[in-house]
């Protein structure tokens, strides 16, 4: 794919003034790449299902976190910018600066004097959920089957919108399973939280119940990582978990709600501090049994993070994701 730029003077020039650029930026490597191009399978669909201007003008409003093999809780980077061209021969193709953290300014929760242990108290009342709150589910098709999809959905306590993930891989070494779940049903906690109106309570009451049963579930798949996604004064919040495990799963529910308390008050803390941050991440430690923060990405696109291997490459790595999914990459 390299000729594709090699070949094309204009695109070498925005290569060089783009890096040129970002060079003094936060970045340990800035590297070029094609992320698209028209190329197509033998059955005549694009290897990348995206359409170029689509994808350049998601590139433009987003500096979109760069995932080691599709995976949520592994950042090495991100896009910077994007642009398309187009070959004297006719083919397309979009080509991209990508900035990688390791060797860059890399701040710690640690060295910013944040502690990531305590847990503040869950919130006393809670206002009862709007009509209207809904529930997304988002997976690729060639690792989760539409059976097991019906299966989870079938008695959810909410309506569910099915999204189509595309990690454009014929075979992954895990399964993403992302929820999209309103904040409120995630900091709620059954023994401490008081809804207005018993109706309300609920509602509340089902997701909890449904999303243990979702955790249970998870013993069926083969390698999953479920990423609950929600948002929070601004900033999108992931709670991860992996594996089959169903004990430590049920550790992992009963300990939720305290940790969506601590990201709300995290998020509070860089917002005062003048750093807000614009993606914050979650994992359940399966070892301490315990939630944590695994990283956060602030609005100045730096990264915070105390596992300095979570953002490690020794070379560059081949399989990446920009956490699209399929209709964002083909419709404005």
């Amino acid at each position: 794919m390299s000729d594709l730029v090699d070949q094309n003077p204009a695109a070498c020039e925005w290569l060089e003034s783009t890096i040129r650029r970002h060079s003094q930026g936060i970045y340990g490597h800035l590297v070029s790449a094609v992320v698209w191009t028209d190329a197509k399978n033998i059955h005549g669909e694009l290897l990348v299902p995206a359409d170029p201007h689509v994808l350049v003008d998601k590139l433009k409003s987003n500096s979109f976190i760069l995932l080691q093999s599709h995976d949520p809780g592994k950042p090495i980077g991100q896009v910077l910018e994007g642009a398309y061209f187009e070959s004297t021969d006719g083919h397309q193709f979009v080509v991209a600066v990508l900035g990688y953290y390791a060797g860059g300014d890399v701040l710690s929760f640690k060295g910013l004097g944040i502690d990531t242990r305590a847990v503040p108290p869950s919130p006393s009342k809670l206002p009862p959920l709007s009509d209207d709150c809904w529930m997304e589910l988002a997976t690729d098709p060639r690792e989760v089957d539409e059976g097991w999809l019906d299966l989870i959905t079938r008695e959810a306590p909410l309506r569910i919108e099915r999204t189509e993930l595309s990690h454009n891989a014929e075979s992954s070494a895990q399964e993403l399973i992302r929820l999209g779940l309103v904040y409120l049903t995630l900091v709620w906690n059954p023994f401490v939280t008081s809804i207005a109106s018993e109706a309300g309570k609920g509602a509340y009451t089902a997701i909890h119940a449904w999303l243990r049963k979702l955790f249970e579930e998870l013993a069926d798949r083969r390698n999953p990582v479920l990423d609950i996604h929600t948002h929070q004064d601004g900033c999108q919040v992931s709670f991860l978990i992996r594996g089959k495990d169903i004990k430590k799963h049920y550790v992992a529910h009963e300990g939720l709600s305290g940790a969506a308390a601590q990201a709300a008050k995290l998020i509070a803390q860089l917002k005062v501090r003048g750093t807000p941050a614009k993606q914050l991440v979650y994992e359940f430690d399966r070892e301490a049994l315990r939630w944590y923060p695994s990283f956060a990405v602030l609005g100045d696109k730096r990264i915070i993070t105390d596992n300095l291997a979570l953002i490690a490459i020794e070379q560059l790595p081949s399989g990446l994701s920009l956490g699209f999914s399929r209709e964002k990459l083909l419709t404005k």
